[in-house]
């Protein structure tokens, strides 16, 4: 006999691990690549695809409401807000060549308010709570305390595949008081 009950939908847009029950929540210029990398170990997957393969990323960085994992743990990654806003106009934001401190300060008080790129500042969004926060600066650190992730990874490895060769660019040069005030301001709850 078949069941009436409709089928579960497990394609989604959204990061998530079937096998833990956690979502993850990658917003830009935060590490998610490196993230996407460490959580492809745990069957972290998106549209049935996981999240990271033969160096290719799949991961998705927008994370839409779906009452199929309202059971589950999130995952966020966060960055230093001030660092994060100015990594997002060095790298996204190629309408003012400038990347010099007048060009960020034009960004910030003319072109970010009402630009392409304030959805991404803006994200994620602050009337979420997370279970886990990995931020950028201690990444290693916060995804140790992921109660799963001894049961792939070891601390050396974890440290190996979160290297990337470079450091995390320097963002205070680029702001004054007024600048450090702009991006708190719309910010302000990223900073909890």
């Amino acid at each position: 006999m078949f069941s009436t009950k409709p089928m579960r939908e497990v394609s989604t847009n959204n990061n998530v691990s079937e096998k833990y029950k956690f979502e993850w929540i990658a917003p830009e210029r935060t590490g998610s690549r490196k993230v996407a990398e460490v959580l492809s170990y745990y069957g972290f997957k998106r549209n049935n695809q996981p999240i990271f393969y033969t160096n290719n990323y799949n991961h998705q960085h927008l994370v839409e409401f779906n009452e199929l994992y309202s059971g589950y743990k999130v995952i966020c990654n966060a960055r230093n807000p001030y660092g994060r806003v100015y990594s997002i106009f060095k790298n996204f934001y190629k309408t003012i060549p400038d990347n010099s401190i007048v060009g960020f300060k034009q960004y910030l008080t003319n072109d970010l308010p009402k630009g392409q790129t304030l959805e991404m500042v803006l994200s994620p969004e602050p009337n979420r709570s997370y279970d886990y926060i990995i931020r950028l600066e201690h990444m290693v650190d916060d995804l140790l305390k992921l109660p799963f992730i001894s049961d792939v990874l070891t601390e050396t490895q974890l440290k190996m595949i979160c290297s990337h060769g470079r450091e995390i660019e320097d963002w205070t040069e680029f702001y004054d008081d007024e600048m450090k005030e702009i991006v708190y301001n719309l910010t302000e709850y990223q900073f909890k």
